[in-house]
């Protein structure tokens, strides 16, 4: 009872800062577009004919492309171009939980409750997760029913990749809390969380391409960029990888870099454990 006190108050937080209520909203306004302006005409398992807020499309003698792959290319755009916004949204309507409970007056009120500092930190932490996921699992199955209703198919990967991308938030959310327990300031939580976004795309290539170290012809030198390179890709959110699996659950072909998936939970996982420990040990 006492954790679900704390969630419905970060809710409670989420709802009055208004952030979340505009992403809602945003979600909503997307629905209502597939909804109102996405036109189909399915014939034997064939796009026949196809229009989108009023422009039509002609359909060659074979019509455009079977009805699933019309489905899966719609759901790979909205992967591609919304889920890292739903990201960014999350993480500005989410990256103030840690720094505003710590402001004088309202940790020393929370502190005072009969619950342990972890369990009201992770409580803080699991009210930013649910807010986003719920707000991701409704984008998904909004757009994957709307596509079901447009042209009578399914695609249960695509809903699978939104609770995916729940987990890549989870994953970041937890280098967010820790920056914001650390530093205190929501600013600098969300530039934080757009460098790790940043960096853990550009050391992918390198480890993809593990001969660029030959350059360095010192053999100290190269060892150590190499050991850098790899410490990094693997204590930071693996972005690519997350993107990667996604498109993977969307097509329904090819194998899902669950490896890569689950190393970064478990990154993720230490993230939050230090800012646990942190918490648990500062006097405020």
């Amino acid at each position: 009872m006492k954790v679900a006190a704390i969630l419905i108050d970060t809710g409670r937080e989420l709802l009055h800062r208004k952030t979340i209520i505009v992403y809602f909203g945003l979600v909503t306004l997307v629905l209502l577009f597939f909804a109102l302006v996405l036109r189909t005409d399915v014939a034997n398992g064939v796009i026949g004919s196809l229009s989108v807020g009023g422009l039509n499309g002609s359909a060659s003698p074979q019509g455009f492309q079977t009805v699933e792959g019309f489905v899966r290319n719609v759901q790979l755009g909205v992967a591609f171009l919304l889920y890292p916004l739903a990201i960014l949204m999350s993480i500005f309507a989410t990256a103030s939980l840690v720094p505003r409970m710590l402001e004088r007056g309202t940790v020393d009120l929370l502190l005072s409750k009969p619950i342990t500092r972890p369990v009201l930190f992770l409580a803080r932490y699991a009210g930013g997760v649910l807010t986003a996921s719920l707000n991701l699992l409704y984008l998904t199955l909004g757009v994957a029913a709307i596509l079901a209703w447009k042209t009578g198919v399914f695609n249960g990967g695509f809903v699978l990749s939104g609770l995916l991308m729940s987990l890549y938030f989870a994953c970041l959310f937890a280098y967010v809390v820790l920056a914001g327990v650390l530093l205190r300031s929501t600013t600098v939580s969300i530039l934080i969380s757009a460098a790790l976004f940043f960096a853990s795309l550009a050391v992918r290539l390198p480890h993809a391409h593990r001969d660029w170290a030959l350059l360095i012809t010192s053999r100290a030198g190269r060892a150590t960029a190499r050991g850098l390179v790899e410490a990094l890709y693997h204590a930071l959110p693996q972005s690519y990888e997350f993107i990667a699996a996604a498109v993977a659950l969307i097509r329904q072909e090819g194998s899902v870099p669950w490896g890569a998936v689950l190393g970064s939970a478990g990154a993720g996982t230490l993230a939050l454990l230090l800012a646990v420990a942190y918490f648990s040990r500062k006097d405020y």
